[in-house]
C-alpha cells in the first residue's frame, strides 16, 4: 500500500515537467436489450488537442499524429482491457494540426465499478494521458424501469444518404454527443437519454429537466413530461432554451416515477454555462432558495493545471487539502471521497484553488504542492503516507512550529514531542500540541492535547503519557512545564 501511494505522489509532483496530452472526454452507459436481458455498453466521446501530440512520419513519407487509444473496464478482480487501437490524424507533407475527435461504443463487464482511458503518443511513448471515472450499472431484474446515463448532444439531425460515419447513427438521427461540459454562449442545449421498461405492464412517468442542484426544483419551467406505458426501449431526446439562464452550474435531470409518485429510477447530469449576454427574466423565489452559495468558475476542464490528474491522483489531492479547507469544504471532500465522480472532482478542485488565487489558481496548487512534498519527507512513516498523519496535518495548517521538544527517555512517560507557536494564524495566541507514541502506533506520532481551539483538546492527557497513570513529581516533566502543569 505504501509503494502504491509513493508512486502516485512521485507522478503528480513530477509529471508537470512531462508533456502530456490534452483531451477532454464524456461517458455516458446504456443497455442493449437481448434476450430479455440488458447488457451495458459505455458510449465515450473524445476531443484531443491536437498542439499536445507529435507526428510520425508515414510508410510514404507523410507526417501524421497518431496515438494508441486503450479502454479499460474495473472490476471486482481488476483492470480488463475492453479495447486498444491506433487513432490516426490528418496526413499531410507538412505538419498540419486538425482537430481530433473520436467516439467509441464497448460492451462492459456486469460489475464494472470504473472505466480508464489511456492516450499514448506513438510519436512519444512518454507523452501520455490517463483519464479514469467512476461508473454504475443497474441491470437487477426485478427493478421495473432503468435508465441511462444523459448525454449532452453537440450536433444532431437528419442521416444522409451519403453519410459514412455509421457510428454516429443513433435511433434515425445522425448525433455527435458532447465531450465537453462547459457550454458557451448557446442559445439552446439537446440532450439524449434512454428509459428501459422491462418488467412492468403499469403507467411510468417522466421527468426531464434543468435544475441549479441535482434532482432540485425545475429552474424558469425547463421541463419535459412524457407518460409511457407497458414495456419497451423508449428514447427521451429533449432541446431546451438556455439563452435566459445566467452562467453557473447547472443539472439535467431525469427521473422515472410511478404514478403514485414513487421514485422508480434517476439520472443526472452536471454542466457548467459561460452566456455572456443572457435575456433577463424575473427570478422566481424558488430559483434563489437554490442559489449555490459558492460562487462559480466557468472553465473548459481540457485546459486546466488538473486536466493531468487521474482518479486515484485526485482523490489523493482531496485528502492533501481537507487539512486546510472550510468545514463546508471538508463536508464536500467527505462526500466526494465516498461517492467519487471524476468530473466534479476536477470541477470542485480547480475552483478550490481559483478561491485562493484568483489570477494564477495553478500556482496556489503549485505552493501548496511543495508543502505537501516538504510534510512526506518530514512525517512518511511505515505504512502511512506523511499528509495523512498528525504531525503532517498539523504542519499543513500552521506551518513549522517555532520551538519543537523531542522527549525520548522521560521516566514513566511514553515518547513525546511538543510543538510551540509563538502565534496561530491570524490569532495572537500561543499554539501548544503534544504528540505521543503509544504502544499501537508503530513509532508513529498522534496528537495527545492541545491548547488550541477547533483541534484536540483531551483534559486527561497526563493518564494516557505516563504509564503509571500518574503525573511525575518534580519539573522533570516537560510536559508539564510546556502545558502549565494542568
Amino acid at each position: 500500500m505504501q509503494k502504491s501511494i509513493s508512486i502516485i505522489l512521485l507522478f503528480i509532483f513530477l509529471s508537470a515537467r512531462l508533456s502530456a496530452i490534452e483531451g477532454v472526454h464524456h461517458a455516458a452507459v446504456f443497455y442493449e436489450k437481448i434476450d430479455k436481458q440488458l447488457v451495458p455498453y459505455i458510449e465515450i466521446i473524445s476531443e484531443i488537442n491536437p498542439k499536445t501530440l507529435g507526428f510520425v512520419k508515414t510508410k510514404i513519407g507523410h507526417w501524421q499524429q497518431q496515438f494508441i487509444f486503450q479502454i479499460d473496464a474495473r472490476t471486482d478482480t481488476g483492470w480488463t482491457n475492453l479495447k486498444t487501437y491506433i487513432l490516426k490524424g490528418m496526413e499531410s507533407d507538412s505538419m498540419q494540426v486538425a482537430p481530433l475527435f473520436d467516439l467509441n461504443r464497448v460492451y462492459l463487464p456486469i460489475k464494472s465499478s470504473a472505466y480508464r482511458l489511456v492516450l499514448t503518443d506513438k510519436s512519444n511513448i512518454q507523452n501520455k494521458q490517463i483519464w479514469e471515472d467512476s461508473l454504475q450499472i443497474n441491470i437487477d431484474p426485478i427493478e421495473p424501469v432503468h435508465l441511462s446515463n444523459i448525454q449532452i448532444i453537440d450536433k444532431q439531425g437528419p442521416i444522409d444518404s451519403n453519410m459514412q460515419e455509421a457510428i454516429f447513427f443513433k435511433n434515425d438521427l445522425y448525433q455527435i454527443p458532447n465531450a465537453s461540459l462547459f457550454l458557451e454562449n448557446l442559445k439552446t442545449v439537446n440532450c439524449y437519454a434512454e428509459s428501459y421498461q422491462l418488467n412492468t405492464k403499469d403507467t411510468v412517468m417522466y421527468q426531464f429537466y434543468i435544475s441549479k442542484k441535482a434532482y432540485g426544483d425545475a429552474i424558469n419551467k425547463l421541463i419535459y413530461f412524457d407518460t409511457l406505458y407497458g414495456e419497451g426501449v423508449y428514447v427521451h431526446q429533449k432541446t431546451f432554451p438556455i439563452s435566459q439562464l445566467k452562467s453557473g452550474n447547472y443539472y439535467l435531470n431525469l427521473i422515472a416515477n410511478t404514478k403514485e409518485n414513487l421514485i422508480l429510477d434517476k439520472q443526472h447530469c452536471f454542466f457548467q454555462i459561460l452566456n455572456t449576454t443572457p435575456i433577463i427574466v424575473p427570478d422566481k423565489k424558488e430559483d434563489t432558495l437554490s442559489e449555490e452559495k459558492l460562487p462559480a468558475t466557468f472553465l473548459n476542464l481540457a485546459t486546466t493545471f488538473i486536466a493531468k490528474y487521474n482518479t486515484a491522483q485526485l482523490k489523493a489531492i482531496m485528502k492533501m487539502i481537507a487539512p486546510v479547507s472550510s468545514p463546508l469544504e471538508k463536508a464536500q471532500i467527505k462526500q466526494f471521497l465516498s461517492e467519487p465522480n471524476d468530473t466534479y472532482i476536477r470541477y470542485f478542485l480547480y475552483n478550490y484553488w481559483e478561491k485562493r488565487n484568483k489570477t494564477n489558481p495553478a500556482q496556489a496548487w503549485n505552493e501548496y504542492a511543495e508543502k505537501i512534498k516538504t510534510v512526506n519527507k518530514l512525517f512518511t512513516r511505515a505504512g502511512k503516507i506523511g499528509y495523512e498523519t498528525d504531525m503532517g496535518i498539523t504542519y499543513l495548517k500552521y506551518g513549522a512550529p517555532n520551538e519543537q521538544i523531542s522527549v525520548q527517555n522521560e521516566t514513566g512517560a511514553l515518547p513525546y514531542s511538543i510543538w510551540q507557536y509563538n502565534t496561530i494564524g491570524s490569532r495572537n495566541t500561543q499554539g501548544l500540541f503534544l504528540f505521543y507514541i503509544p504502544p499501537f502506533a508503530l513509532n508513529e506520532y498522534l496528537l495527545l492535547h492541545s491548547n488550541v481551539i477547533g483541534d484536540v483538546f483531551d483534559p486527561n492527557w497526563k493518564a494516557s503519557l505516563y504509564t503509571s497513570g500518574q503525573s511525575p513529581i518534580g519539573d522533570n516533566s516537560r510536559a508539564l512545564q510546556y502545558f502549565n502543569r494542568k
